[in-house]
């Protein structure tokens, strides 16, 4: 069964991923934190259930390790075999506190699965954060911390493709072609038509 996370700091281009691959067929795990509804910019494709224990497990914005490594390995285990029964076919994940994760999604789901970095350089994530006015005052700590955590995690695991955000914007169609390649999804054209449409409506 495949198995997906999507990794990147805040305001990294990730959400746009998630809701790309959300249109190509892999459950992200509905429903999702702040809305479900496919048309309102408050759907961030992050599963409410799982967003919840990322939070506890980092204390935002500190990101401080609150939960044992093997408690989080249990729970992300048995979150993504509940969405393999409610969703069969492929399955995902995305949140800015996966990035803290990639050694427990492994142990959890698996030597196979497949890193997506949704990559956008460290000072223009820092920047969107300030602009949004998220986590005020920690905004380059937070950025920094992930930003460290994602380039080990990378050194470690062969499994991880860096989707630069700028290259997204640039060519939705070509990006968009090239992730259905890369986890072997044989869509139609108008899902792909549609998939790529939603990169170009993300701000």
């Amino acid at each position: 069964m495949k198995r997906i996370a999507v990794l990147g700091l805040y305001n990294s281009g990730s959400t746009a991923i998630a809701g790309v691959l959300h249109r190509l067929g892999i459950s992200m795990g509905p429903p999702f934190w702040r809305s479900s509804d496919d048309n309102d910019p408050n759907n961030f494709y992050e599963s409410v259930d799982l967003s919840w224990h990322l939070r506890r497990w980092w204390n935002e914005p500190e990101l401080i390790e609150k939960t044992a490594p093997a408690d989080r390995i249990r729970f992300l285990k048995h979150w993504i075999e509940l969405q393999e029964c409610a969703h069969p076919g492929p399955s995902g994940a995305k949140h800015p506190l996966l990035s803290l994760c990639g050694d427990d999604l492994i142990a959890g789901w698996g030597p196979d699965t497949q890193f997506i970095w949704a990559w956008r350089p460290l000072e223009q994530s820092i920047a969107g954060l300030q602009r949004r006015g998220w986590f005020p005052g920690a905004e380059e700590s937070l950025q920094q911390h992930l930003w460290k955590s994602l380039h080990d995690f990378e050194s470690r695991h062969a499994h991880v493709f860096k989707l630069d955000w700028t290259r997204a914007q640039s060519d939705p169609e070509g990006v968009t072609r090239q992730l259905a390649s890369l986890l072997n999804l044989d869509r139609s054209e108008e899902q792909l038509q549609t998939a790529s449409r939603f990169i170009r409506a993300v701000p």
